[in-house]
């Protein structure tokens, strides 16, 4: 299997913050990527401000543009 490195990525954890994330996301039915996305979402809707949001996206749109990678199929 070749990972798609336009739509996936390797992120380093701690390895106790790792198990923590495994288990939760096995008690809620989620892969660990669904629950890193979950706990994401939740942080930004708590803590960024609509400009802050704003912002966020349009760094991440120039990055992608400036990669040449295709547009995702969600956004925050």
């Amino acid at each position: 299997m070749v990972l798609d490195t336009n739509k996936w990525k390797s992120v380093l954890l701690p390895r106790e913050v790792y198990d923590q994330l495994h288990v939760v996301s096995k008690v809620e039915g989620r892969t660990l990527s669904g629950q890193l996305r979950l706990i994401f979402e939740f942080w930004v809707n708590e803590n960024l401000s609509q400009k802050d949001r704003a912002f966020l996206l349009e760094e991440v749109e120039n990055k992608r543009i400036e990669e040449g990678r295709p547009r995702p199929e969600f956004t925050v």
